[in-house]
Parts: structure tokens; sequence; C-alpha cells
């Protein structure tokens, strides 16, 4: 069923390594008696593979699966280990050899057992070995009462010959005293409860977190270590965290991305939703909190904003002030700032003793420098599997597509390029997604600019060397490093690592200790110590890193500085335009293609990295993608509500989706959804219409029942938006199917769009229902609760405007 089992590549004996069992006779004991047998499947699909002292296989395959392992309630283990186990089965007896499932032996041991019982009216048995590690309670042993005894003859596992064995002592020498086990593991459990009373007198601190990529989780367990060192510490996922014990707590820390429209990850929707329904604490906590995100996006850590506000308003007393890591400049040194920041002020409040001479992790206290001593590049002969090596970077269950078709929707006379783009599964990888939900793309960097850089690096390896990094230890020998698989340097520049980025004020720090010129030396260090200067710079230039180095002539950059320091190349998120059941296999993507001027128009033409990829790379070439879920954006529960979509350019992407997949359902299933009202937006009819002739298909076969243009370019006319037709033409029918049908919203395309149809809704809400501005907000806020009006929104926040190309 999952292809992908082979490159876990896992073996396991045929039949099962027993070699020390001892036969015991009449009082003689046969020391070295022939023992065989086959596995029950658990036996190595569940213990061998699963345990975590074992092979811990379970995260890797639950991830690959796409189940969402970091929420226990998704119950992903039980999910995973169940495929595990159907994987051993079906490999041993694809091969011949013998292996028996659990369900078989429990029948088989209860009719022996059953047996036993009639023939000699009893039966020895061990539940511990009896009842399987999985699926117990659907077994018949299951609760099963066991007496354990001994007959002879017997078998049973003898003693290691060498725990017993009393070798020669040619020396005579005195032996040393042996400790007993009994002995030890009183001591072992003297020192555990001295360190349980320790820590019970520690004061306790809680650390929550919700997390979409697992960077929250990484950051939140990394901030666990550190208030472990004076604190009694616990960490939770917030999907885990009772919000009934938030008035039992003392210290609350909070790690937190932001997804989407300011919305949380999936893994903190409970909480949020717990929280907006509290009122103020009865005891006064402390909390701090620290929030993740990328300043391209215009929440920037909204949902890390909203908790630090709520919880304040609660009554509880912020510890520190918020914290923001930003994905684009230095979030990992921004948390360790905010980190040690709060630790130390949480030992002032708590007044914690000898808190001056407390050491901190490594992670905290380690030189940021770079010292090229400590890596070095050799040569490997095993090449990159792509897909393979992203989804072990990621995390993710990637999916490797094939570009098959590529057209551009815009007209010739069109300054600009929208493509719609179709991927196809050509494996046997399931290809399963919602309308509305994304796709996430890793794209390639533009050749030009990998070769480019390639020409600057002063060590560079042959184009078609396949190198790995390794890292010198404390311990004085290489190691593999392990942030990237072996590969040639022109793959690792063009699809693992980031380089069309401006580089944090972290890697400029770095890339000042490798310049020999004076006066790039100042530069440098003026944008690494002043954030309005880096700012200014990074805004005007938005430069690549073949910019930044064409800037800094004298910089003597290394291929492991590369590898060591650039950023990964994060994946391109883009809304389905496809149904699943209308073109099964395929994901269909709408695409503006990005060009735009640096320096307020003056500068150097850049290029959207994916956009562009996927309007250049040849046709049937691997495109890596994922699909990311987005429940806040899906075709209502009940497919009778009527609903309005309101998206003007690539905003009607996901809109395609909906229409597929409705007249999927009309015409294979005769199920006819409610009345759906499309409102698009675009510069001119016949230049960059997109979808007119599709859409135009739709209304006539009853799936859209209406389709309304507002055109903002057109010659001699007053520029029209979606807002302005949205308030002259569907005023009241907007308020009927919102007020009165419990119809839904849809919005998607540039936020300020959004905003601007966000504040023309209210004020027709306002006027048609009579409603006040504060109780028009409300009834707003209300939709969005319900779970209709829906937005999906796209665009980044620049201090200055940049002009496109």
């Amino acid at each position: 069923r999952y292809e992908w089992f082979k490159e876990l590549d896992l073996k396991w004996y045929a039949l099962p390594a027993v070699a020390n069992m001892l036969l015991e006779v009449g009082g003689l004991e046969f020391t070295g008696c022939p023992f065989n047998g086959w596995y029950m499947g658990t036996e190595i699909g569940v213990r061998d593979f699963c345990d975590v002292q074992r092979y811990n296989i379970l995260q890797e395959v639950g991830r690959r699966m796409g189940l969402e392992t970091n929420k226990l309630s998704s119950l992903w283990k039980d999910r995973a280990v169940v495929e595990i186990n159907v994987a051993v089965l079906y490999s041993f007896q694809k091969q011949n050899v013998t292996i028996m499932d659990h369900h078989s032996a429990a029948e088989s041991f209860m009719k022996y057992m059953q047996n036993e019982y009639r023939v000699r009216g009893g039966c020895p048995a061990d539940w511990v070995w009896i009842v399987p590690p999985m699926s117990g309670s659907i077994t018949p042993v299951f609760h099963q009462e066991m007496l354990n005894y001994v007959l002879t003859p017997f078998y049973y596992y003898q003693v290691d010959a060498w725990k017993t064995h009393v070798w020669h002592d040619e020396t005579r020498r005195p032996k040393k005293k042996e400790i007993k086990f009994s002995v030890l593991a009183k001591a072992v459990l003297f020192a555990s409860s001295l360190m349980r009373q320790k820590m019970a007198t520690r004061s306790k601190v809680t650390i929550i977190y919700a997390t979409e990529t697992g960077k929250s989780e990484t950051l939140a367990n990394n901030l666990c270590s550190l208030f472990n060192c004076a604190f009694n510490t616990k960490i939770l996922c917030m999907d885990e965290y009772n919000i009934c014990d938030l008035e039992k707590e003392t210290l609350l820390l909070v790690v937190t991305s932001t997804f989407g429209n300011g919305d949380s990850p999936n893994n903190g929707k409970t909480l949020k939703n717990s929280l907006l329904t509290m009122k103020l604490l009865r005891k006064k906590i402390r909390y701090a909190v620290f929030g993740l995100g990328s300043s391209m996006y215009p929440e920037f850590c909204a949902f890390a904003h909203a908790i630090d506000q709520k919880l304040a308003q609660l009554g509880a007393s912020q510890l520190t002030p918020i914290g923001e890591g930003d994905e684009l400049n230095g979030q990992e040194e921004a948390f360790r700032t905010w980190a040690v920041i709060a630790f130390k002020t949480a030992c002032d409040v708590f007044n914690i003793r000898g808190k001056n001479s407390i050491q901190l992790p490594e992670i905290y206290t380690s030189d940021e420098s770079w010292d090229p001593k400590n890596y070095r590049i050799v040569h490997d002969s095993q090449t990159m599997d792509l897909p393979k090596a992203l989804a072990n970077i990621h995390a993710k269950d990637i999916i490797p597509m094939k570009l098959k078709f590529r057209q551009n929707l815009q007209s010739l006379k069109s300054s600009r390029v929208t493509i719609l783009v179709k991927l196809s599964c050509e494996n046997n990888q399931e290809v399963h997604y919602l309308p509305g939900e994304h796709i996430g793309i890793f794209p390639g960097n533009q050749p030009e600019l990998v070769h480019g850089l390639i020409a600057r690096v002063k060590d560079a390896p042959p184009a078609d060397q396949t190198i790995r990094l390794e890292t010198y230890t404390d311990g004085g020998y290489w190691t593999r490093d392990k942030k990237i698989p072996a590969c040639t340097l022109p793959e690792a520049l063009t699809y693992l690592l980031d380089i069309t980025t401006p580089p944090s004020q972290q890697l400029l720090k770095k890339l000042s200790q490798l310049v020999t010129a004076e006066g790039d030396k100042q530069r440098l260090e003026v944008l690494c110590q002043s954030m309005e200067e880096y700012n200014k710079w990074k805004f005007y230039n938005s430069p690549n890193f073949l910019e930044v180095l064409e800037e800094f002539p004298s910089a003597e950059v290394s291929t492991a500085f590369l590898l060591t320091q650039l950023p990964f190349l994060k994946p391109r998120y883009y809304s389905v335009s496809s149904s699943c059941d209308m073109t099964p296999r395929e994901i269909h993507l709408t695409v503006a293609v990005v060009n735009y001027r640096t320096r307020d128009g003056q500068g150097p033409l850049h290029h959207g990295v994916c956009s562009t990829w996927l309007n250049t790379v040849a046709l049937n070439e691997i495109i890596p993608c994922f699909i990311r879920s987005a429940n806040g954006f899906q075709l209502p529960e009940e497919p009778t509500k009527p609903c309005i979509l309101i998206g003007p350019g690539t905003g009607i992407a996901p809109f395609r989706s909906f229409w597929q997949q409705r007249l999927y359902e009309l015409e294979k299933k005769g199920i006819k959804g409610g009345d759906m009202t499309l409102l698009f937006g675009c510069r001119q009819p016949g230049v960059d219409h997109i979808y007119k002739e599709e859409t135009e298909e739709m209304k006539r076969k009853g799936v859209l029942k209406e389709v309304y243009t507002a055109y903002s370019r057109q010659t001699g006319q007053a520029k029209v938006y979606v807002q302005d037709i949205l308030q002259s033409k569907l005023e009241t029918e907007v308020c009927n199917l919102l007020h009165k049908q419990e119809g839904h919203l849809y919005v998607c395309g540039d936020v300020r769009m959004a905003k601007d149809v966000a504040q023309t809704l209210k004020g027709m809400l306002a006027k048609n229902l009579n409603l006040n501005e504060q109780q028009a907000e409300e009834y707003f806020f209300q939709l969005k609760s319900q779970k209709r009006y829906h937005e999906d929104i796209f665009g980044a926040v620049f201090p200055h405007e940049v002009k496109r190309g």
C-alpha cells in the first residue's frame, strides 16, 4: 500500500534468533538444547521496530503517512503501528516465510489452553508473553485468568554463562567487590527519590506550544531545557493542555507560530476557543509568550499577540514582554535572547537560590562566530534522492508529481503572466485533498543565480561531484553533518538552500569574518549592529546572496560556509484549483508569475522563485510537493447552503476547485448544491480575465448562479473593484444570505482587498440590520466564529512600495 516502506530498508530474521534455551528433564539440565519456531508478527512490527529503545520507527512512519504526529489525539501511533505490522506480515508471506498474526495466535492459544484444562486440569501461562502488544482487548486472551507455574520437562531461558562463570585468576589478585543488583536498585530508587523531593520544592513551570512545521516545538523543547536548570518544568502541545489547569499554574510559557490570516496552527485551535470563553482568573498567574512568523506576511505573530492580550485580560501578570522571531531576520537569535531574559526574570521573581551561578545549556552560551576548522567537505559516491531528502529535512510527506501541462491564462497583450499548471502523480502514492486546501511546492532556484554563486566560491568542487559535509566533534573525530544530505553543490544551491532571501544580520555578521577589505568589513559591521540601517538596506535592495557577494567583493566564501550558513529553501503554498474527484491523481494550480524591480523600481529585475520555476521548468520534470489542510476554507458541510465567492486575480484559484467539485456532484451523483455566486476582479476584459469561458460554462450548467466581474483599468471608465460590485449589486442578497439563510461568504486574495471587502461588508450589515459600528463588528466576529465568513489571504508587507517589473 505504501511504496516508501521499501526506502526504510527494514530487515529481520526469518527465524527467532534464540540460542540460550535450557531443557530440564528429570532433574538433568541440557544447556545446549536446539530450539526452533516462528515469529508472531507483533514481535517484529510492534516491539522490534517501534520500541523506543530499539528501531523506534513509529514517528518516521507516521510522518510519511501524512498523519498529525504532533497531536496525540489524532491516534497517529495506532494507525502507524497497524501499517507497520501489515507490512511485516506482507513481507514474510510474500517470501513464503512462516509467520503468524496475533489474532490467529491468540485463537490458537485459547484452543490449546482449553484442551490442556480438559486433559490435565490446568495450563501454566504468563500473560506478559501471551497478550499481544497491540489490539490486546479485541483478542480472546485479554483478561483471561492465567496462572504461571513450572512443570517439567520444561524449556526456559538460562542465565548468561559469562555472568556466572568464574575465570581462573592466575595472578590471584583480590577480586573486586561485586555490587548486588538489589543494592544497586535501592541506590537508584534512593537517588530518584532525592530528585523527586528536590523537584517538588522547585517552582512549577508549564510550557505549551502550537506548531505547523515543528519549529515551535523545537524551540519549546529548548526553552524547557533552560528552565529545567532551576524550575520543575513540563511541556505540552496546546491540544493536550487542559484549560481547567490554567488557574493552577504558577508560570505559563507559550511558544507559538501563526497560521494563515492571523489564525492559530491546527493544534492550537482548541486552546484558542477555550480562552475566548474564559472570564477573569480567580488566581493570578504569571506568563510569557514568544511568537514565530515571517514579516513578509501581514498578520505577523498575530496569534501569539492574541494569546498575550487574552491572558492579560484574564488578569494574568506578564513576566516579560512578548517576543517575536522573524523567519527573515535572526529568528533563533531573537528566541535565545528572549528565553534568557525570561529565565533570569523568573529567577528573580521566584527568588531562586544560587541564580547567579546557574550554568545555562550550551545552546544559550555558544559563540555564534564562524570557524572553518570545524567543517570539511569530502567526496561521496551516493547520489541524492530529492523527494527523500526534502522529506527528511522538512518532515513532510513528499509527493513527487510530474508537470504535465502549463498554459498562460492571460492575453499576449498583457505585460503579466498567470499560468494554469497541471501536476500528475504517476507512482502508487495516494493523492487526496479537499477543495480549498493548499499545496506546498518545493521549487528550484534559477540556474543563472546558482552558477553565478558557484563562480564566487573559492573551493567549489566539480559540478558533478557528490560531496558531503562533516563536522569536527569535541571528541576529536569527524562525523557526518545531518543538515545537508550527500549531493552536488549545484543540487544543494538549486533545491535545498535559500539563496534569494536577503541574509539575516546573523549571517552578515559571519560574512564579515570572511572579508579582507576594510571598507567591506566596516559596512558589514554597521549592518550587523544597527537594525535601522539593516532594514533600510534590506528593503531598498532586497538582495539575493549573489548580489550580497557582489556588494562585498572581498568576501571569500567556501563550500562549507554556504552549506552550513544558508537557510533552507522554504516551500511555497498555492490553493488547489482542481477537484480530486473530478481529476483524480492530478493537482491543478493557478500561479501568478512574479517579477519586480528593487531600489524603487530602478534596481535589478528579480523573479519569484517558485512561480518562475513552474513557468520555465521542462514538462515531465518532477515537482516535489505536499498537501497542507486549510480547515477554515472549504465548502459548507451542508451542501445546500448558499455561497458567495469573492476572488480577484489569482484569488479565483480555490474557487475553481469549488465549482469543479459541485459540477462533479451534480453530474456524477445527482446532487444539486446551494446557490453559488462568483465575484471576480481583474484589470481589463480580453487581457487578464482568466477562466472567463470556464465560469460562463459553469453558469450555463447551473453550478454558478451568477458571475460578476469588476474591471479596474477600463479605458475612459472609473476604476471598479470587487467591494464596489459587492455594495452596488449584491448588498441585499449578501445580507439575506448571511442573516436569514445562514449562508457562507468566501474571500481569497490580496490582504488590502480583503480588508476593503471586510470594511464594506460591515457597513452593509450595519445599514441593513440597523446595527451601530460596535454591533456590526460583533456580528462580523460571530460570522467568523460560526465559520461562515472564510478568508484565504496572501500578500507581503513592505515598508516601501516595491515597483513590479
